[in-house]
């Protein structure tokens, strides 16, 4: 038996628990699960009513594959609030493993084979506190053999809530125990370094907290314990620690500090704090050296972007130290040209974080960078020198505007996206709100060619003699097609510039409107963006809206070849389901001997990711090279989306 000054550390501060680092399923990255263990998650499950599964732990994405029926079910891996909120498990079925979403009422679970009693626990021969008790147990570990239903579910959300555990005895046989909802589960002790940056302790035990009136709580900030024992329960764990006042309790599971054995070695300086938090007070800042690591906090999935603090040897004495709060290693020198053109712009004592310097601000103007470093998530940082000294700054990609050394020419260009709407699967029919916009036949999905014409703002006109249709945009741009036939004719500013080949003939309508349109082609002709889920339940569409800079081609050239770029302040990566257009930009000979519809010998800018101002939006380069003859090239540059014309221009270039 354990003695009773050990094991009694618990403290009640409110149902909601703090959970343990876990790791992440790897079919999907947002569920954080941990293994069945039998302790903190149990080998087996009871479904108590018919449950969906699915092939991965997201209910929005992917429609069930199937219902099972209520019955038991093993336990590969889950998440860990099952006792108290709905819960992804991850299970083994006889067609590949499968995964489950639970509510705590709607399912039941084995009770653990040990527990602990914190405490003297009174034991009865059955499962009624009308009985007297058969004897008393003093604090100890014990088996448990049996256990009410659903054991450990509160409806009220109540941890105090008493449960009827059936437990093995070695001199009485099977007897029955009844204990609050926390106290059901197990103690470890252990020995553990824990770093906790704000934290609430009390000297008092879980189950004494709301009736002692000697209970002493206080607010811990950047102080480093030992860690000397650990109760799990369903409801999580509570942290036995030992402090400068005596032994405390925590729901806080505070951060690891391990031992370390490596060195650092810096060439920029290296801010030292005193505990491993930017905020424990001013930095003692150690000049380039190699540094000595004698022990670390590593980076945890969920406070990753904290990254990994190290406690380090310097020449000018100990510390803590976080590369994320110093200057970069690898930034670069730079001298790229910025017009600030927001209201305002915050400035930075490092890239990537979230250290102001001394509050400082900036208003619109033009200035030089001295440096760049571009953070392991893509996105790009400058530091510039200011009246506070060197500070970094990161651009609002909306607003403020760049000039790459050396490339004075470029066309400035901005990329917004704008959303049309949401369109829903139900029966294979395709709504738009109450509006039936489409339907899928044989796996493919049709859209009534007007009703989407209308969600991009186009005129619809037709049928006229020949049948045909055709769809103008306010800009310029307009396309026509037939029914049944696999060609549309693009024009511009009312006159035709070009065919383009279908990939599917457009279909009747059943209304004799505008005909019907394959996804690909809408795409193509309307230059559309459309995300569209697996099972094709939701179809989101886009547009891509571009705002162009002048376009100021040189009359005259040296050389041989016509040099364009331009800077293109566009959104950043596609979503998962996305098929995107992008602005394309072509240049082509007006003189060419090629069919006029035809972009045969015509340029494509190529397109090259220079960085990231955000999660969301990114900085392109459009650049082309176009060949030219000696003497005068009539030329025409088209800016397109898809085959949506936004803008063209004819100009002439005199090759020297």
């Amino acid at each position: 038996m354990r003695n009773k000054s050990t094991l009694a550390f618990l403290l009640g501060i409110g149902l909601s628990l703090a959970a343990a680092v876990h790791g992440y399923a790897s079919e999907y990255a947002d569920t954080p699960t941990e293994p069945a263990d039998a302790v903190r998650i149990p080998r087996t499950l009871s479904l108590l009513q018919d449950t969906p599964y699915y092939v991965i732990p997201n209910a929005l994405v992917n429609k069930a594959e199937g219902t099972f029926s209520p019955q038991t079910v093993e336990v590969i891996e889950a998440e860990t609030r099952w006792a108290e909120m709905p819960n992804w498990w991850k299970i083994r079925t006889t067609f590949g493993d499968r995964w489950i979403k639970t509510e705590p009422g709607n399912i039941d679970v084995p009770p653990p084979s040990k527990i602990t009693l914190m405490e003297n626990t009174p034991i009865y021969a059955k499962a009624g506190t009308q009985l007297q008790p058969s004897a008393v147990l003093s604090p100890q570990q014990v088996e448990v053999v049996g256990a009410e239903k659903q054991w450990f579910y509160s409806p009220k959300h109540d941890e105090n809530e008493l449960k009827w555990l059936k437990i093995r005895t070695s001199w009485l046989g099977d007897q029955w125990i009844r204990l609050p909802l926390k106290q059901i589960g197990s103690y470890y002790s252990h020995t553990k370094k824990k770093y906790y940056g704000t934290a609430e302790f009390s000297s008092v035990p879980l189950w004494n907290h709301s009736v002692d009136s000697s209970a002493s709580r206080r607010q811990i900030r950047d102080q480093i314990f030992t860690e000397t024992g650990e109760f799990q329960t369903p409801l999580g764990s509570f942290y036995q620690v030992e402090t400068p006042d005596g032994t405390s309790w925590t729901r806080y599971p505070g951060e690891f500090v391990a031992e370390a054995n490596e060195t650092i070695k810096r060439w920029q300086s290296a801010p030292l704090y005193p505990s491993p938090s930017p905020y424990s007070g001013k930095p003692n800042v150690a000049a380039p050296q190699s540094l000595t690591v004698l022990e670390k906090i590593e980076a945890t999935p969920v406070r990753s972007s904290e990254g990994t603090w190290y406690h380090v040897r310097a020449n000018e004495g100990k510390g803590w130290f976080n590369p994320k709060y110093a200057d970069p290693e690898d930034a670069k020198p730079d001298n790229t040209e910025i017009a600030l053109q927001s209201d305002k712009t915050w400035l930075y004592q490092y890239p990537d974080s979230s250290q102001l310097l001394n509050y400082g601000v900036l208003g619109p103007q033009k200035i030089h960078a001295s440096a760049a470093w571009t953070a392991p998530n893509g996105v790009r940082w400058f530091q510039i020198p200011t009246f506070l000294g060197n500070a970094w700054i990161n651009l609002n990609p909306t607003r403020d505007r760049l000039q790459l050394p050396g490339r004075k020419q470029d066309m400035q260009i901005s990329g917004e996206i704008s959303h049309k709407g949401a369109i829903y699967k139900t029966d294979n029919t395709l709504t738009f709100g109450d509006k039936k916009v489409g339907y899928e036949r044989d796996s493919e999905l049709f859209f009534h060619s007007g009703v989407v014409a209308n969600m991009y703002q186009y005129t619809v006109s037709g049928p006229d003699q020949e049948n045909g249709w055709t769809f103008a945009h306010p800009s310029g741009y307009s396309f026509r097609i037939k029914t049944g036939e696999k060609k549309a004719v693009i024009s511009w500013k009312g006159e035709p510039r070009r065919s383009v080949i279908l990939s599917g003939a457009p279909v009747a309508s059943t209304d004799q409107k505008a005909p019907d349109l394959r996804i690909d082609e809408m795409r193509m002709l309307f230059g559309a963006s459309t995300e569209v889920t697996p099972n094709h339940s939701e179809v989101l569409l886009h547009s891509a809206e571009y705002t162009l800079g002048t376009f100021n081609p040189p009359t005259e050239v040296k050389g041989s070849v016509l040099h364009l770029s331009a800077l293109c302040y566009d959104a950043g990566s596609p979503q998962p389901n996305e098929v995107g257009n992008r602005l394309k930009i072509y240049v082509y000979d007006r003189s060419s001997d090629a069919p006029s519809d035809s972009f045969a010998g015509a340029v494509v800018a190529s397109e090259e990711l220079l960085f990231s101002f955000d999660m969301y939006r990114a900085l392109y380069d459009l650049s082309l090279k176009k060949p030219l003859q000696p003497g005068v090239n009539r030329l025409t540059a088209v800016f397109k989306v898809g085959e949506r014309i936004i803008f063209e221009q004819d100009f002439d270039v005199t090759a020297r």
